[in-house]
């Protein structure tokens, strides 16, 4: 486009500049004019014409693929041997992906019983992720006391798991406090009274 010359102002505009300097190309080939023309046209309403489909069938992106979350075989035999209902793990958690967020909240106001329901559901938490135990971290489950449910009891912390020392295998290691049988029921029981 020439230095002077104005921008088309719509598509009929815009055509007629082209069939123009189309008919100064075919001049320069007397012989051979009207092919020259046509070809000249026809592949410039060709390339208008894709231009447009391509725009016209845009693709929206595919939605992201969730994987669904199954519950681990682990933790199913544990719902089932105290018939605790599958579906109550997605009434305590949100579950996307490898993700989980807890959702409940603790209705007891016995901070004993509630530092207790923290750190079994804290344990049914990471049995639920790839790989995990039944078992729980005494700091995590302190600072879920503390900040998340507001049922921590700082001079009786200890002394509540001591007196329930039968819910768990061993409290020597406190990074790795894993739940026994007992524990387990207590679970079943925790998960239901939560859901419910």
């Amino acid at each position: 486009m020439a230095p002077d010359e104005v921008p088309p102002t719509s598509s009929t505009e815009e055509l007629e500049r082209k069939i123009k300097e189309f008919i100064v190309i075919a001049e320069k080939f007397p012989d051979y004019k009207q092919k020259i023309f046509e070809v000249l046209l026809t592949n410039y309403l060709r390339g208008i014409s894709q231009a447009s489909e391509a725009t016209e069938t845009v693709v929206a992106p595919a939605p992201p693929i969730t994987q669904k979350f199954v519950i681990p075989i682990n933790v199913r035999a544990v719902l089932q041997q105290y018939s605790v209902p599958e579906d109550t793990i997605q009434k305590l958690f949100l579950v996307e992906g490898s993700e989980i967020q807890p959702k409940f909240s603790i209705k007891t106001t016995t901070k004993s019983d509630a530092q207790m329901q923290v750190a079994l559901l804290t344990a049914l938490e990471n049995a639920l992720k790839p790989g995990g135990k039944f078992e729980f971290s005494m700091e995590v489950v302190r600072t879920k006391c503390k900040d998340d449910y507001q049922v921590y009891d700082q001079p009786n912390f200890k002394a509540h798991f001591n007196h329930n020392v039968k819910l768990f295998k061993s409290l020597e290691d406190e990074e790795h406090v894993e739940l026994s049988t007992d524990g387990k029921a207590e679970l079943a029981e925790t998960i239901l009274a939560v859901a419910g």
